[in-house]
């Protein structure tokens, strides 16, 4: 999973806020990003279903 540290320095970087000009060429950070938004969402629907 990944952490909101994590999570908050790829929103940075999707949003041009952090120099990536030393990245590979094909570096992208959104599948990761959306992939841990998912987590997140399962998580807190498990959490909601069982009544916490």
């Amino acid at each position: 999973m990944v952490g909101k540290k994590t999570h908050d320095q790829q929103q940075r970087i999707i949003e041009k806020k952090v120099d990536t000009t030393n990245a590979d060429p094909d570096f992208d950070p959104r599948p990761d990003l959306k992939a841990s938004d998912r987590r997140e969402d399962r998580k807190e629907k498990q959490d909601k279903d069982q009544g916490r």
